[in-house]
């Protein structure tokens, strides 16, 4: 992977920024409409609907980089929380869009629906709903986007859903709802009774994943297998960064089916597994967030 000077600076001035931590928690009430300064000058724009439909309005923050050269790069910042709860302005996701932006792309945490209002696969929709939109010619020129250049970063339920997205459809990186590079952070990849084999998975996360699927038990749910990312890659799939810990929530046996599918495909594809038992958000520290921005930098 290239390593380019300014990202390792980058990286290393960030260390205090974004906190070690996983995006769960309770939702917060969302915000008005609004826009806010941020740290080095990052313009933040809260609560923009993307997409709005059946009596819901569903939102992202939009986390601008102050002097990026015209069109930038954007990124789509996609939280964790179970499936359950979780909000686009939780503390870390914002530092996270703020620190993205700060590396001069644009960057959009966005709100998805969940369960169990709303099971699979609405929230992989909502996730292509956000990439239509950004898509859209008003949003290119409102936020000086590159619409060919356009990536997700997902932290635990957020990375199943980035991935998710990341390998439907065939074609083109460039259009519709496609994206062309994502990094998923604890994701999982295999949903089906075939996840259970992989490492040990903990009850909590097998009962996560089971409430986002709408089943009560892992060997009567047919649609465990299309909304496994795994079942649907194919050779024309964006570059993927696959991050996993040791001993955490989701087993790191996950992220290594998911690389051996992807390169088998001949997907670019770079896995690493951190020594550390963190989850999410909270595996990025250090090296693994020079990992992350230099990933970022060379794919998009």
């Amino acid at each position: 992977m290239s390593r380019r000077s300014p990202v390792a600076l980058l990286a290393g001035a960030l260390l205090a920024v974004l906190p070690a931590c996983s995006s769960t928690g309770s939702t917060p009430s969302e915000p008005a409409p609004s826009t806010a300064a941020a740290p080095d000058d990052v313009r933040v724009e809260e609560g923009l609907t993307y997409w709005s439909g059946d009596g819901v309005e569903l939102k992202l923050d939009a986390c601008l980089p102050p002097s990026a050269e015209q069109p930038s790069r954007a990124v789509l910042i996609v939280h964790g929380g179970g499936f359950t709860e979780g909000s686009r302005d939780d503390t870390a996701v914002r530092s996270l869009c703020q620190m993205t932006a700060q590396l001069g792309a644009a960057a959009f945490s966005v709100d998805y629906r969940l369960v169990p209002e709303e099971t699979y696969p609405a929230q992989v929709d909502d996730l292509a709903n956000a990439v239509r939109w950004l898509r859209e010619p008003a949003q290119v020129e409102r936020f000086g986007i590159d619409p060919e250049r356009i990536g997700a970063l997902g932290s635990s339920a957020g990375a199943v859903i980035a991935q998710s997205l990341a390998t439907q459809g065939e074609g083109p990186l460039d259009s519709g709802a496609r994206v062309k590079a994502v990094v998923s952070l604890s994701g999982v990849s295999v949903l089906s009774p075939d996840g259970l084999r992989l490492g040990t998975p903990s009850e909590q996360a097998v009962a996560l994943v089971l409430s986002y699927l709408g089943c009560t038990s892992p060997t009567e749910c047919p649609q465990a297998v299309p909304a496994s990312p795994i079942s649907a890659v194919d050779p024309s799939d964006p570059p993927m960064l696959l991050v996993n810990g040791t001993g955490e929530l989701v087993p790191a046996e996950q992220a290594v089916a998911m690389s051996d599918a992807l390169r088998a495909a001949g997907v670019p594809v770079e896995l690493l597994i951190v020594e550390e038992p963190k989850h999410g958000i909270g595996l990025l520290s250090g090296d693994v967030r020079r990992e992350v921005l230099a990933f970022l930098e060379e794919h998009l």
